[in-house]
């Protein structure tokens, strides 16, 4: 048996979130529904987007600064000299 979405924005919105997870439309459909059912599903054991972001956030902010490699100002790499002219 199939389901049809017949509002756009709902099926946008399916298609984008699927996307940002990952899965299928049919997945997070199937989550959503055993969701508000009350059945822990595939989406109790995966913590939030939102939250796996910031975790991977914060590994980013944690990772050593590096300056760049060439230690001429822009302008200098651009060829501007001090009145703009290139």
């Amino acid at each position: 048996m199939a389901i049809v979405i017949e509002d756009l924005q709902m099926e946008e919105l399916a298609q984008r979130l699927a996307k940002a997870e990952g899965v299928t439309v049919t997945e997070v459909v199937r989550e959503g529904l055993l969701s508000l059912a009350g059945i822990r599903g595939v989406a109790a054991k995966k913590p939030p987007l939102r939250t796996r972001l910031a975790a991977l956030a914060a590994e980013v902010d944690a990772l050593p600064h590096r300056s760049p490699a060439d230690k001429r100002s822009d302008n200098d790499i651009l060829g501007y000299d001090e009145h703009g002219v290139w």
